[in-house]
């Protein structure tokens, strides 16, 4: 049976224009955001994009996941990097200390974490530095057209469009999609109290920098 992260794989083989964009975005923000040899958590590191992208800046990097193979491929594909460590692990109850990490960062996972987005942001919190910050990059409300197609494209089981949150059978895994305005991210930010260091769009998505 397959998985999102077995889908999300799909999608990064045969990976549209628009998303494309978006990950190049990310990567640009990731690398201006993040300090030299910062040490970097990456909530639902998948198979390692983003921590490909933060290589030219940092290596001191951990991922996690609760995926059994994008832990996998994340361990296969750094096992030649001793300073990046990869773990099992969800994202509710961080194997962390407090006050761990100067950069915690969710990249396009926000948006699957349904209501679970606040205990998540409470555990990012947890383990930063005072100092630190949180990036996270989520859909934009204009992503929903993209998304589609996307879902489409792949094959996956839809059981419900509410509005524009999308809900995936269940044997998925993570299968609740959202997408948010930036009204909405603003709201959920400084209900989790947090402070917005930046929201910048990019066509189908946003990234934010975040402080405690």
């Amino acid at each position: 049976m397959k998985t999102n992260m077995d889908y999300w794989d799909s999608v990064l083989k045969n990976l549209p224009k628009s998303y494309h964009q978006w990950f190049e975005e990310e990567r640009k923000y990731l690398q201006r955001v993040v300090t030299t040899d910062a040490k970097v958590l990456e909530v639902g590191c998948g198979d390692g994009r983003s921590i490909f992208d933060l290589l030219p800046v940092t290596k001191h990097i951990v991922g996690i996941d609760h995926d059994d193979t994008a832990i996998a491929d994340a361990k296969q594909a750094f096992a030649h990097e001793p300073t990046i460590q990869i773990f099992k692990a969800d994202a509710t109850h961080l194997p962390f200390q407090d006050s761990e990490f100067d950069f915690v960062i969710c990249m396009t996972t926000f948006a699957n974490f349904a209501d679970k987005k606040f205990i998540v942001l409470d555990e990012m919190k947890r383990v930063l530095k005072p100092t630190g910050k949180i990036i996270i990059s989520v859909f934009s409300e204009d992503a929903f057209e993209e998304r589609m197609k996307v879902y489409k494209s792949v094959g996956v089981k839809i059981k419900e469009i509410r509005g524009t949150t999308v809900v995936f059978d269940e044997s998925v895994g993570d299968h609740i999609s959202e997408q948010f305005t930036q009204e909405q991210l603003e709201n959920i930010f400084t209900q989790a109290s947090l402070q917005i260091l930046d929201i910048t769009k990019v066509n189908m998505a946003y990234l934010c920098t975040l402080i405690k």
